[in-house]
């Protein structure tokens, strides 16, 4: 029988992981990045796609480098894949994620791959100045998600509530109620005008849809299954865009 304590768990979730780890993330997605965009492009030199490799790998590096000094906890609960927390009141509403993640599978993916062939075609080529807004707005994106997921260490995934997740309703999560889902609507509509393709908007947008679509199931599930969200509900009107939306 196992002699660890709840709090013996707690500890080792909010312990940092070994920096190998931290470290190896960013190599393995750069080696990803180059290994399918740059064979697929049939040009190395492609500038819009080493500027987002480069950049994005930074974000990472630096990014992952403090949450896992600041919240190690939110890493993990990334990794997971297993559901822990459902209960009968949740189980409809987080067993969206089988056709939402797919559709948004669906969208990221298109709006990576997609520039590829619009590149090699000239199919609806965006001006350099114009690719440089969006790889900002790209890293914009990134940054609000990093900045989430210090600030809440159950940023999961995937849809599930852990018997001790607590309603975090300060710093970004005080302005919008889904920050981590506003930095990932600016990362994917910025990942297509960075790599210089108007066209690849169009599976972007299937992303953004899949994520409001998303939102709709993970507020029924926490309305369900989480203490005090229909306050918070009422005090942060807001889902993604402070003011708007």
């Amino acid at each position: 029988m196992s002699n660890e304590t709840p709090q013996n768990i707690i500890d080792k979730y909010d312990k940092p992981l070994p920096l190998w780890t931290i470290a190896l993330i960013p190599v393995y997605i750069s080696a990803l990045f180059i290994i399918i965009l740059f064979p697929l492009a049939q040009d190395w030199l492609w500038s819009e796609a080493w500027l987002f490799i480069i950049s994005f790998v930074i974000n990472m590096t630096i990014s992952f480098y403090f949450i896992n000094k600041k919240n190690p906890r939110v890493l993990r609960n990334r990794m997971k894949v297993k559901k822990v927390g459902i209960t009968e009141k949740t189980k409809s509403s987080a067993g969206s994620d089988k056709f939402i993640m797919p559709l948004l599978s669906i969208g990221f993916i298109g709006a990576l791959l997609l520039p590829v062939f619009d590149y090699r075609n000239q199919w609806s080529p965006i001006p350099f100045m114009v690719e440089i807004v969006g790889l900002v707005i790209l890293n914009i994106g990134l940054i609000i998600m990093d900045i989430a997921m210090v600030q809440n260490a159950y940023a999961s995934k995937i849809l599930d509530i852990n018997k001790d997740q607590k309603l975090i309703d300060t710093g970004l999560y005080g302005r919008v109620r889904h920050p981590l889902y506003s930095g990932a609507v600016l990362l994917i509509l910025g990942l297509p005008i960075a790599l210089g393709s108007w066209v690849s908007l169009i599976p972007a947008a299937v992303g953004v849809l899949a994520i409001i679509i998303r939102i709709k199931f993970e507020e029924e599930m926490l309305i369900k299954g989480m203490d005090g969200y229909i306050e918070y509900r009422t005090r942060v009107k807001y889902k993604l865009i402070p003011k708007i939306y």
